[in-house]
This record gives structure tokens, sequence and C-alpha cells, in this order.
């Protein structure tokens, strides 16, 4: 079942959530809704962001080398290990579970 709240805005402060809500590529009601369960609000840098990290970590993921000579077995889990990370990274800036 939904429920709809009103609330009273002065045409600047609609304007403003309009521009935040846009600038978080979100509507007004899921940007109020957020902001009102404290859930996240992911800003339109932090996604972008997210996607560059991300697409860097696919390709470092797809530089991985098959063979083992390429290094010791410490430094390869290094070299994944940062795969993994950028990977979190990416999904905390999108703002992904």
């Amino acid at each position: 079942m939904t429920s709809i709240v009103f609330v009273r805005l002065t045409e600047e402060q609609k304007q403003d959530l309009e521009n935040q809500a846009k600038s978080a590529g979100m509507t007004v009601s899921e940007l109020v809704r957020n902001r009102s369960l404290n859930l996240p609000v992911p800003s339109h840098t932090d996604v972008e962001s997210g996607k560059k990290i991300d697409r860097l970590g696919r390709m470092l993921k797809h530089l991985y080398p098959k063979g083992k000579s390429w290094a010791s077995a410490e430094d390869r889990k290094l070299y994944w290990k940062t795969i993994v990370e950028l990977q979190r990274t990416s999904k905390l800036l999108r703002g992904d579970k």
C-alpha cells in the first residue's frame, strides 16, 4: 500500500529540491523519500566516478595475466585484491548494494 504525503514549500525550496533531484539523477519523490528514511542519495559526480572506476577495474581484470611466471603468488594476490577493491569502491560510489 502506498501513501501520499503533502509538504508545503516555498517556490525557492521547491526549485532547490528539483535541482538536487536532477543532480542526483532521481525524481523529487525519490530524493525526499531517501532523505527522510536516511538512505543514501548518490551525487551525479559519485555515480560517474563509480562508472569510471568500474571501467578501470574491468580493464585491469581483462589484462590479468593467466600464466604464473609473470609474478610471485603474493604479487598476484595483491593485483587481484586491487581489482576487487576497485569494484567495491565503484559499487559504493554508485550506491549499489
